[in-house]
């Protein structure tokens, strides 16, 4: 193997490596995100929510 393909493949690794820990981070937080709204305030809300007028992601709303 060429040495410019062992630094592709090293990047990518590391790279792939990067990119899965901040989607489970990021999936970690929304599920708990979930469990506090249902505990603390007894109402199922997801993480994410898109409808027709807004955008929820967490606590924060976005209109469109």
């Amino acid at each position: 193997m060429s040495k410019n393909f062992k630094i592709f493949l090293r990047s990518l690794y590391i790279s792939s490596v990067v990119f899965f820990c901040l989607f489970i981070g990021i999936y970690g937080i929304s599920k708990a995100y979930e469990n506090i709204r249902l505990i603390g305030f007894g109402e199922y809300r997801s993480a994410i929510e898109v409808t027709e007028t807004e955008i929820k992601i967490f606590d924060y709303e976005i209109e469109r």
